[in-house]
């Protein structure tokens, strides 16, 4: 039994197999593409070229489709099932390894092998009721979580941001970054969570603009609030209130951080700019 669902540019198919359905079924060569199969019961056979391996329980194999990719049970005659996402290789953050083999790892059960399958057969499940924008929505957590699943069990640190797309990378986490200097859980955590990638490899690009991500993060902050002390159209805004905005969440903190880049308090240094606008 093949079932196909297409959410954005994801393709879903949950494939299952028994006495009247033996299988295998053959996904032709699609170039540009990886897939993901995930067992969902029984033993799953994951053919690619002359390399065949077998996935199941708590497991998942990664191949690309250059060429044809044979999904079939490991056992003839015996009920099996799996759910194979297939997705282009430029889509996801993380990038996936080039390979010309299967690649297989096994997924603990708090992890986000799991999370993805659960997802993808809910999610195939009920694309029939969903409007055109709430399945690209879909697909797009698709991606999201398959770039958690790779950057878990599949990407090495070498590979995880290669150089062509770091400037890309890089763009966007400073402008989730500018988004959310008012958040006070806005960490180096919480940014390279948000972009899939590791704490090292994060710390890795800001290195080579010579800063970190929590310099980077407080220089923001400090740099927006500097504009807001400095705009007549906030004047009535108080110290408090715009370093709340810029995430410092206690008056003290934002005093002693905005001396220490600046050379006096926010208070004093808002007071000096605009007599100097005045004396102007």
């Amino acid at each position: 039994m093949l079932q196909t669902t297409e959410l954005g540019s994801v393709t879903v198919h949950r494939v299952a197999f028994g006495a009247a359905d033996p299988g295998p079924q053959v996904f032709d060569a699609v170039p540009g593409m990886h897939a993901l199969v995930l067992s969902l019961f029984g033993e799953i056979s994951v053919t690619r070229g002359e390399c065949e391996l077998v996935v199941c329980d708590e497991a998942v194999a990664l191949c690309d489709t250059r060429v044809p990719l044979r999904v079939g049970p490991s056992v003839p005659d015996q009920a099996a099932a799996a759910v194979v996402m297939c997705f282009p290789r430029s889509a996801v953050p993380t990038s996936p390894p080039n390979t010309d083999t299967v690649r297989y790892q096994t997924c603990d059960a708090a992890g986000s092998g799991p999370l993805l399958r659960s997802f993808l057969v809910e999610a195939a499940a009920r694309a029939s009721g969903l409007t055109a924008v709430e399945v690209a929505r879909f697909g797009d957590a698709a991606l999201h979580l398959a770039a958690a699943v790779l950057e878990r069990h599949f990407v090495g640190g070498a590979e995880r941001c290669p150089p062509s797309q770091q400037p890309e990378l890089m763009t966007r986490v400073r402008g989730f970054i500018d988004r959310n200097l008012g958040d006070p859980a806005l960490t180096p955590s919480l940014v390279a969570a948000v972009h899939h990638i590791s704490i090292r490899n994060l710390q890795r690009l800001f290195q080579e603009e010579g800063t970190t991500p929590s310099d980077w993060i407080r220089q923001r902050r400090l740099e927006n609030s500097r504009r807001e002390l400095c705009d007549t159209e906030l004047r009535s805004s108080s110290i408090r209130e715009i370093g709340l905005r810029n995430g410092f969440g206690q008056p003290s903190d934002f005093s002693r951080v905005f001396r220490a880049r600046y050379g006096v308090p926010p208070g004093r240094f808002r007071h000096a700019w605009f007599r100097r606008e005045t004396d102007d």
